[in-house]
Parts: structure tokens; C-alpha cells; sequence
């Protein structure tokens, strides 16, 4: 008689082991495979540093007394290289490069965590493909959730080895981000929170807490990476930049990725499904056995989460990190027959194999069904082509007077990008005037487009003689000026118009 033995599916063959740990490659299909509007400065911003040194004040807009602070130099700096060099497809290149990183390292801190290949995989795979889907552009976020994920990979190292050597990578993960992203810079200490209070003994009554790791080194390293915050080029303002940049009123509610998410909003549509199913079975497998670090980790994110979109990111980090500990425990065999496989073992395992790819098929359906918008600074309603900017950078190279030009706030970095001097673009905190020093220019840009500002008086206070209108998000601008005989249309599209003052 055949012995019959249970095999974990982490036993399983190592083509399923590979099949479970390529399956984020799919997300190679979802990333946006264009420019992300922000390029269109990031690239002419590392160009000027490249060859005149750090800018203090604005060189890209029309208002050159507005004092700036380049909060992501070494992200712009290594575009430019990269684009100068290489064009666009170096440009998707290395945003693919940086999903294969994140994958990679998401899937090493889940093991970290788990030790269990299968549940690993599959949760790696469904943070991948939100990451692939709605951060994984050419903005420097591509690279800033990787070093996240890094910290809590480090941070979890020192707490199952209790060695303070991958503490070591922390202060270089500070000096990284301050520079390539300094109005994230803050987050790594956001994230370094639920550690901290885990290392904390605490004994009330019938609550009782064990520290995971040793406090001190914790505080030590969070120092060590503090002060690194400080190797930058504009010193303490980068390291707090967040606090004035974040929090406005008129960018709640006019920029996609600082409004919270709804539930008919594509990014809704994601992160509330996550949140509730990994809450419910977060609850259902682990009853009142709760880590403290890990609950703090997916509350904590969850709560970002709710805040605003663009943070959803760090709530896929977070979460997966969490949700992947409260059911590593989980387990599944199958029976097998020792020597040949009999045909029901062979059944069972095309079964598995079936079952995987009808999950990874639903996944994948579900996002085609429900595209996804890559997060980005954009106002609510906005075109994605630029192919009427062309024309109208043609058109301006026939006029001879100068070009006073208004462009609004989705359109202004890609004239930018065009060698023109616009009125505002989608550096949104720098037209503040606590940040750049001398007037509010996002919240007046956004009297003229409510109409809470008379547009006549706007235009002639600049002195603009061309106009470039976006008709889904200026429409009381366009109504305006196609009425007013001072103004001539050149250029008219379903969504765009160029204007230009009567001589």
C-alpha cells in the first residue's frame, strides 16, 4: 500500500515556487507607459542645477523674485541625466526599474516577516500591482516607497536578529530621501513610530507588554538619522518643507492626490475593498492576539490612507506588512501519494495552478474594469495630451510681439518645458506665498478660476497678452474671454484655446 503524506504548498515544486514569485511581472502591464505631467519640470529644474548650481529663486515660471526650494534636486538631477541621454524610453526604463526594485524588496520583508514563500507572494502581489498601477511614474515617489519599504525591512531585521547592524542603513535611507524627496522626508520617522512603541515595556493592570528590541539603539539611530536631515542644500527649510506645503484649503480640494478618497474614486475603489477585507480577516484569524507594532502599522497607515490619496502608497506598505504577519500562520496541504502521482494528486495540483491564475485573472480584470488613474498633481478634471500644447508652441513661434503668457496650473510646466515663462504651474506649493516670500499665486489662480476674482482685473494686473485656457477646469475663464472683443481665439480644441490680446 502507497504511504499518503501532507505537503505544504510551500513544499511544492520550484517551477509553482517561481510561477507565485514572477507573478508581479503582470505589473509591468499596468504602469503608465507615458511622462507624468511633474516631468515637465522636474527635467528643466535638473537641467539649471546641472549647469548653474541650486536656484534660490524661481527660473521657471514668469515670477522670478519668488524664492524656491528644489524639494526633490536629486530626483530632477538624475531625470535630466536619464532623458538627456535616453529620451523616454530611458525614462519608462528606469520606472521599471524601480518596480522590479519594490517588488523585490517587498517580497524579502514579507518573508522577513512571515517565512512563509506562499503567503509572501501573494500578498506582495497584490501590493505590487496597486504600486504599479497608481505610483510607478516618473515622479520621485517611484523611488521614495522603495526606501519605506527598506526602513521597515531593516527595522524588522533588528527586531528578530537583535543585532543593531541593519540599524547602519537607516541614516543612509535619511540622507536618501531628504535629497530626492524632502517633503517625504518625514515619513521614515512616521514609520519608525510603531517600533518605538513597541520597544517600550509597559505593565497596567491586566495589559502587559514585552518590548520586541532594545529602545535605546531606536533613539539613537532616529537621532543619527535626524540629523543627517541637515545634508541638503537648503538645509532645515527641506527637512520642513511638509508643514508648509500641505494642509491648504484650495488644494483639498482642487488636487487629485491630497483629496481624501471616496468611494466612487478609482483610488477608492481600491483602498477601501483592501482595507475592509484585511481589517475582517485581521480580525476573524487573530482575535485578541495583536502585535503592537504591526496594529500601529496598519492603523496608522490606514489612517494616512483616509487623509489624502496620495498616501494610499505608504497604506499598501504598511498594510502589507501588517496583514501578511496576522496570517502567516495560515497554512495549506495536500495530500500526496509517495513515488508516482496518482492522477488525482496531478488533478489537484492543475487545480492549484487554475485557482492561482483565476485570482490573478480577477485582480487584474477587476483594475481593467476599474482603470486606475496614476496619482499625480493635477487639478480634479484635466486633459492627459499635450498634443494641443504642440500647436500652440507652433503658433507662438510665428508671433513676433513678446509673450506675456498665462497658462494655468495643469498646462504651465509643459510650456515650461517648451522654454516658456507661464504664470503659474504644478509646483502648486511653491506659488504659496509662506513658501516662496513674496504673493500668493495658487490661491489667486484659483479666485480667477471659481470666478471669485474678475477676470478683466487678473489679466491687465500682468499685463498677459496670450491665454492659454483649459476648458474642463477653467470654464468661466473661457466663457469669458470668448466674449470679450478685446481678445482674438488663434488656436480652439475641445478642451483647450489659445487667446491673444488685440494689439
Amino acid at each position: 500500500m502507497d504511504n499518503i503524506r501532507k505537503i505544504n504548498i510551500n513544499e511544492m515544486p520550484k517551477g509553482f515556487k517561481l510561477f507565485l514569485a514572477f507573478l508581479p511581472v503582470l505589473g509591468f502591464f499596468l504602469i503608465d507607459m507615458s511622462l507624468d505631467n511633474d516631468f515637465y519640470f522636474l527635467y528643466p529644474t535638473g537641467q539649471y542645477i546641472v549647469e548653474n548650481g541650486f536656484p534660490v529663486k524661481d527660473f521657471l515660471s514668469m515670477h522670478i523674485n519668488m524664492n524656491i526650494i528644489v524639494q526633490q534636486w536629486l530626483t530632477d538631477v538624475i531625470f535630466y541625466f536619464i532623458y538627456s541621454k535616453l529620451g523616454l524610453a530611458g525614462m519608462l526604463a528606469f520606472v521599471s526599474l524601480c518596480y522590479i526594485a519594490f517588488c523585490f524588496v517587498m517580497y524579502k520583508l514579507l518573508m522577513l516577516i512571515t517565512e512563509n514563500h506562499f503567503i509572501s507572494c501573494a500578498v506582495a502581489f497584490f501590493a505590487d500591482i496597486v504600486m504599479a498601477v497608481m505610483f510607478m511614474v516618473t515622479r520621485p515617489q517611484a523611488i521614495t516607497v522603495i526606501l519605506i519599504a527598506l526602513e521597515i525591512y531593516c527595522l524588522e531585521k533588528y527586531v528578530k536578529s537583535k543585532s543593531i547592524k541593519p540599524l547602519f542603513v537607516l541614516p543612509f535611507i535619511s540622507l536618501l530621501i531628504i535629497n530626492l524627496h524632502c517633503s517625504m522626508w518625514l515619513m521614515m520617522f512616521v514609520f519608525a513610530l510603531p517600533y518605538v512603541a513597541a520597544a517600550i515595556p509597559f505593565n497596567f493592570k491586566k495589559i502587559k507588554q514585552e518590548p520586541c528590541c532594545k529602545l535605546l539603539p531606536l533613539i539613537i539611530c532616529g537621532a543619527v538619522c535626524f540629523a543627517l536631515g541637515f545634508a541638503n542644500p537648503y538645509g532645515l527649510k527641506a527637512m520642513t518643507y511638509i508643514f508648509s506645503s500641505f494642509g491648504i484649503k484650495d488644494f483639498n480640494s482642487n488636487i487629485v492626490e491630497m483629496l481624501p478618497p471616496s468611494i466612487s474614486s478609482s483610488a477608492g475603489k481600491v483602498y477601501f475593498p483592501l482595507l475592509f477585507v484585511m481589517l475582517a480577516i485581521i480580525i476573524a484569524l487573530r482575535k485578541n492576539n495583536f502585535t503592537t507594532r504591526f496594529v500601529l502599522l496598519f492603523a496608522g497607515t490606514a489612517l494616512l490612507g483616509l487623509m489624502n490619496v496620495k498616501s494610499i502608497a505608504y497604506f499598501v506598505i504598511g498594510s502589507a506588512a501588517a496583514f501578511s504577519y496576522y496570517i502567516k500562520d495560515c497554512s495549506f496541504t495536500l495530500n500526496i501519494t509517495e513515488g508516482k502521482r496518482t492522477k488525482k494528486e496531478k488533478r489537484n495540483f492543475i487545480l492549484i495552478i487554475a485557482l492561482t491564475l483565476a485570482i490573478t485573472g480577477g485582480v487584474l480584470g477587476y483594475v481593467v474594469m476599474n482603470p486606475m488613474e496614476p496619482v499625480n498633481n493635477e487639478e480634479e478634471e484635466t486633459t492627459s495630451s499635450y498634443e494641443d500644447m504642440d500647436k500652440i508652441c507652433d503658433i507662438l513661434k510665428t508671433e513676433k510681439d513678446e509673450i506675456i503668457l498665462y497658462a494655468g496650473f495643469n498646462y504651465g510646466q509643459y510650456m515650461e518645458f517648451k522654454g516658456y515663462h507661464p504664470y503659474i504651474d504644478g509646483r502648486a506649493e511653491l506659488f504659496l506665498e509662506k513658501n516662496n516670500g513674496e504673493f500668493d499665486y495658487f490661491s489667486e489662480h484659483m479666485d480667477v478660476k471659481n470666478g471669485r476674482e474678475y477676470y478683466k482685473d487678473f489679466l491687465d494686473k500682468y499685463g498677459f497678452n496670450y491665454i492659454i485656457v483649459d476648458k474642463e477646469t477653467e470654464e468661466i475663464l473661457e466663457t469669458s474671454l470668448s466674449r470679450d472683443g478685446d481678445y482674438e481665439e488663434l488656436y480652439s480644441s475641445e478642451s483647450t484655446s489659445l487667446y491673444k490680446l488685440k494689439s
